[in-house]
C-alpha cells in the first residue's frame, strides 16, 4: 500500500512511474482510479479510496462527457479533451462504481450514462468489467445482452478456445466475469464457457512448467511461437482473479494449485527466475529480454493489480 500512496497525491494516483519513483509527465488515466477504489476500500484505507472516488464522479463534464486521461495544471488537474474515454475505461469505472459503497449523486449520473452506452459496445473486455460490476446487484436485461455478446463470440476449433482469433491484454478478465456471472446467476452456459477457456490460458499460458504470460504483443491464432517478452502484472494478476472466481464456483483445489504457481510467478517463479516485488513490496512493470530481466518502472497498473492478487491469496489462506 506504500506505494500507492507514493504514486497518490491530492487529485489522484499517478499513471507511470520512473524507477520507484512517480513519473508526473503522463498524468492520470480513470481505470487507475477505478481499481485503486476498489483495492483501498478492501484494504480500509478510506483517505486514498476518497480521493479515487472523487477523482471518477469529477471526471464528468457539464456536457455529460466522461475524459480518460488528466494532467497537473496550477491550480489542479485537467482532462485532455481530445480523447474521450473507452469502452475498458468506463467498463472499469462501472465495476468501481457499481462496487463502492460510496454513495454521491453524481455516480449515479455517470452510471445512467455508462449503462445507456454499454448495449452499444463491441469490446469483449469492456464488456466483461461491466459484468463485473452488474452481478453486484440485481440481474438485468444489459447483463443477460451482454454476456450473450461475449458467449456468441466464443470459438472452438482444435486447439483454440477463444473469443477471438488473437490473445491480447489482461485475457483473464473474461472468463474472470464468465466465472462470477455463472456462479451468482447459477448459468451454467457461463461456467462452461469459463471452464474451457480458463483451462486454454492455462495451458498457452506456460513453459517449461512455468507460468508465462502472454506478451505486450499478443498472439494470433496462427502464429507459430508464442512471444516471451514483455511480461506484465496485470496478466499473472488477472489470471489470480480468475482462477479464484474458479475455485468459489467449483471447489476444485486444482485451481488452488494454480493460483499458487501464478502468485509465484511475481516472486520468481518465471522464465527469468527474477523476483517481480521489491523490498518494500512495491511490484516492477514486468519481465523483459533485456538484460537485467526486469522493467524496474513501478507504475500504477503493476502495482495496483499486484495489491488485487495479493488481496486474493491472503484471503485465501495462501500468504500470511
Amino acid at each position: 500500500m506504500q506505494k500507492l500512496k507514493q504514486l497518490t497525491n491530492n487529485w489522484g494516483i499517478y499513471q507511470h512511474g520512473k524507477l520507484d519513483k512517480p513519473n508526473p509527465k503522463f498524468g492520470y488515466a480513470i481505470e487507475d482510479q477505478a481499481r485503486a477504489l476498489l483495492v483501498t476500500e478492501t484494504f480500509g484505507e478510506e483517505e486514498l479510496a476518497n480521493i479515487y472516488f472523487e477523482f471518477i464522479i469529477n471526471a464528468l463534464d457539464k456536457n455529460g462527457k466522461i475524459f480518460q486521461y488528466f494532467y497537473d495544471v496550477k491550480n489542479g488537474i485537467e482532462p485532455d479533451k481530445s480523447i474521450d474515454c473507452s469502452q475498458d475505461g468506463l467498463g472499469m469505472v462501472a465495476w468501481a462504481l457499481l462496487t463502492t459503497k460510496k454513495v454521491s449523486p453524481k455516480k449515479d449520473q455517470i452510471l445512467k450514462i455508462i449503462i445507456n452506452q454499454a448495449k452499444d459496445w463491441n469490446h469483449l473486455k469492456s464488456m466483461a468489467y461491466l459484468i463485473l460490476g452488474l452481478t453486484n446487484g440485481d440481474v438485468s436485461n444489459l447483463e443477460d445482452n451482454l454476456t450473450k455478446k461475449i458467449l456468441e463470440a466464443y470459438k472452438e476449433e482444435a486447439d483454440w478456445q477463444w473469443f477471438d482469433n488473437k490473445v491480447t491484454y489482461g485475457n483473464p478478465l473474461i472468463p474472470w466475469a464468465l466465472w462470477k456471472r455463472g456462479r451468482i446467476r447459477h448459468d451454467k452456459t457461463s461456467t462452461d464457457i469459463a471452464k474451457k477457456t480458463t483451462a486454454f490460458l492455462l495451458k498457452m499460458y506456460q513453459k517449461n512448467g512455468l507460468p508465462m504470460p502472454v506478451s505486450h504483443l499478443g498472439f494470433k491464432k496462427d502464429d507459430k511461437e508464442w512471444l516471451s517478452f514483455d511480461q506484465q502484472p496485470i496478466e499473472a494478476a488477472y489470471m489470480i482473479l480468475c482462477l479464484d472466481e474458479a475455485f468459489k464456483t467449483t471447489k476444485n483445489n486444482y485451481y488452488l494449485e494454480m493460483i499458487e504457481k501464478w502468485w509465484g510467478w511475481f516472486w520468481g517463479n518465471n522464465i527469468n527466475r527474477v523476483n517481480l516485488i521489491d523490498d518494500n513490496f512495491a511490484c516492477y512493470d514486468g519481465l523483459t529480454a533485456k538484460s537485467d530481466k526486469v522493467n524496474l518502472n513501478q507504475g500504477s497498473e503493476s502495482n495496483i493489480c499486484f495489491l488485487m492478487a495479493y488481496q486474493a491469496v491472503k484471503r485465501l489462506g495462501l500468504v500470511d
